[in-house]
């Protein structure tokens, strides 16, 4: 035999090795799927009754303290309002009330002398 011959030979062999390995290993991964898949179906429906239990008990917790915070939102947003208002010199409702107030009295005084002078 000669020398590239040998090669040949030793190549073939190591690649029927490696196909072979190949073939064992891939055969044991579809067993394990298979028998992944077998387990859900078994307790797939018991699992998914947990998930579902333990989804609620979450949303039972998280919507409690989201209650909390809900009734604490306005007043924080009011603040930020009032801040970013103060920062743009913009009146308070407090002084446009007063304002609105004090124009109503003048308004009356206008009429009432508008009347006197006729």
């Amino acid at each position: 035999m000669s020398k590239t011959a040998t090669i040949e030979q030793r190549f073939n062999e190591r690649y029927e090795q490696v196909a072979t390995e190949a073939k064992a290993t891939l055969e044991k991964v579809n067993n394990a799927v298979r028998g992944a898949y077998t387990r859900l179906e078994d307790n797939g429906n018991e699992l998914f009754q947990n998930l579902v239990k333990a989804g609620e008990k979450r949303q039972k917790a998280q919507s409690k303290p989201q209650k909390k915070t809900t009734k604490a939102q306005p007043s924080q947003l009011d603040e930020v309002r009032s801040k970013v208002a103060a920062a743009l010199g913009l009146p308070t409702r407090d002084e446009v009330e007063a304002l609105n107030k004090k124009l109503a009295s003048l308004t009356r005084k206008v009429n009432k002398l508008a009347k006197e002078s006729k």
